[in-house]
């Protein structure tokens, strides 16, 4: 068995309501102790708290959709955790996830499946010269097959679709433990026709289908009134857009003011060839060609033509004037 007494072992650990669970926990300890390198828990408990938490209740009370992955992998992960690290004399903080850094860019993994630079995208580029991602060249099958051939039985752990925090999927049960209750209002559709009653502006998010009324054609959430607590619902044609706003920008690459690229606006879409330009802080983002659902609080990403991430932010209006 090798052995690398300077390197340290470290993961998260906070109760079940909040983060990883205590399998989590056992399974780095595992792998930490095969390889033969120090294993250490931090307890983050009240930073979770207060920034991924918080962060996540408040999106809500304002109608907005979060991502907290995103902000977890900025605040949390290589935030709190980071420093952390380097203080205790480390050269390098390695991980788990699927993208790939070279010459100081982060770029989409080579699996396109499992690719999470979307969510790393919130990572500041100073940090990337001192993060390692290995799993990025290769695939979730060849990354079990080489723990497997080396002896490492965990290769064959369940992958959770879950937010870590919310692991039984029960979103409104969580957002009335922390203070957030159902508020039932009207339903309008695009012309302004009261249609039904919703159930609580945060059971429902943009582009969402199954609105639990019938109307004889099938429509989707198009946006909230928050003031006037009013679901407003359109027929699909109508949630497509091209123009968007982007706020709370991190840029990982020197672009210029006006430049095209390829814009990704959540997880599981593609990214669609685009233009973006700046003005007071924000990102106008012009695709040429429509895009579904456009989410106030998601992540804008946009990436160059070579895959590597250009800026990221928050996604705070669609469509501008």
């Amino acid at each position: 068995m090798k052995t690398v007494p300077d390197d340290i072992f470290i993961t998260k650990q906070v109760n079940h309501k909040v983060c990883c669970s205590p399998s989590d926990t056992f399974d780095a300890k595992k792998i930490a102790n095969f390889f033969g390198v120090q294993f250490k828990v931090i307890h983050i408990e009240d930073e979770f708290r207060r920034t991924i938490i918080k962060y996540f209740v408040e999106e809500y009370k304002k109608g907005r959709t979060p991502n907290p992955c995103y902000f977890c992998n900025d605040w949390i992960k290589f935030g709190i955790l980071f420093e952390i690290m380097l203080r205790d004399g480390m050269d390098y903080v390695s991980s788990g996830h699927y993208a790939r850094i070279r010459d100081g860019k982060l770029y989409k993994a080579k699996s396109v499946e499992k690719d999470q630079s979307y969510f790393l995208a919130s990572i500041k580029k100073e940090k990337l010269n001192k993060i390692l991602l290995p799993n990025g060249d290769y695939t979730k099958k060849e990354i079990r097959e080489i723990a497997k051939e080396i002896g490492l039985h965990v290769h064959s752990k369940k992958e959770s679709q879950d937010l870590c925090f919310i692991p039984d999927s029960n979103i409104s049960g969580f957002l009335k433990e922390n203070g957030i209750h159902k508020n039932s209002g009207l339903i309008i559709d695009t012309k302004g026709n009261v249609i039904g009653t919703h159930k609580g502006l945060y059971n429902y998010t943009i582009g969402q289908r199954k609105i639990g009324i019938a109307t004889g054609n099938r429509m989707y959430v198009k946006t909230k009134n928050v003031e006037k607590n009013l679901l407003i619902v359109g027929k699909k044609e109508e949630l497509y857009s091209t123009k968007f706003i982007v706020s709370n920008l991190n840029f990982l690459q020197d672009i210029p003011e006006e430049v095209n690229g390829y814009v990704k606006v959540r997880k599981k879409f593609k990214e669609v060839p685009c233009k973006i330009y700046f003005k007071n802080d924000k990102m106008y983002v012009e695709s040429f060609e429509p895009i579904f659902a456009i989410t106030p609080g998601q992540i804008a990403v946009v990436y160059d033509k070579e895959g590597a991430v250009m800026v990221s932010g928050e996604i705070d209006k669609e469509g501008w004037n």
